[in-house]
């Protein structure tokens, strides 16, 4: 249900000479493919004015079905987000996304769509994606750390520094609001 996780993102400029860095250097995961719809309120798309907070995003990924809920912040750069998920079947997504529309008024905003490789690199979850309409972008973080959000941050930022990424590469934007610049 709820936890919080502590992530950095980055765009990358060159895809295989990272994925080659991970192969050798990392722990290879899995490939993934996750396709998300997030859902606003009509009011608020209508406005122009959508808080991610406000936002629900529904996950499909392997078949399985999530609705996840952020509540953002950033340190320097790195996100620390609150997060509550529910998994659920697609008959009850379908049944969520009914209740959603008709009682709260939400609305289908953006989509998404990652395709990507992930690795376990010290001790942190690397997730290399390329996103449609995006571009290429990492993700590095930290699944279970008793360490301090200071010390994660600067942990994160080391990795991806290690990883052959520069610090002005760092993408503090939220996908949705940059994917909602690509809409239509």
């Amino acid at each position: 249900m709820g936890n919080s996780e502590i992530e950095i993102k980055a765009y990358v400029r060159d895809f295989d000479s990272v994925l080659n860095f991970l192969y050798k250097n990392a722990k290879f995961k899995k490939k993934y493919f996750k396709k998300d719809i997030y859902y606003a309120r009509e009011n608020d798309i209508k406005h122009g004015n959508i808080k991610t907070s406000d936002c629900i995003r529904l996950r499909m990924e392997h078949g399985g079905y999530t609705f996840c809920t952020k509540e953002r912040t950033l340190i320097d750069g790195v996100e620390v987000n609150d997060e509550i998920e529910i998994k659920t079947t697609k008959k009850k997504a379908r049944f969520i996304i009914n209740f959603l529309s008709q009682l709260q008024k939400y609305r289908e905003y953006v989509r998404k769509e990652k395709k990507g490789y992930a690795f376990i690199y010290k001790n942190a979850l690397v997730e290399v994606s390329k996103i449609k309409n995006l571009g290429s972008f990492i993700e590095i973080e930290f699944l279970n750390s008793n360490e301090t959000v200071e010390n994660q941050v600067s942990q994160l930022k080391y990795i991806l520094n290690d990883i052959g990424i520069s610090e002005k590469d760092i993408e503090t934007e939220a996908y949705i609001n940059l994917l909602s610049k690509n809409r239509i």
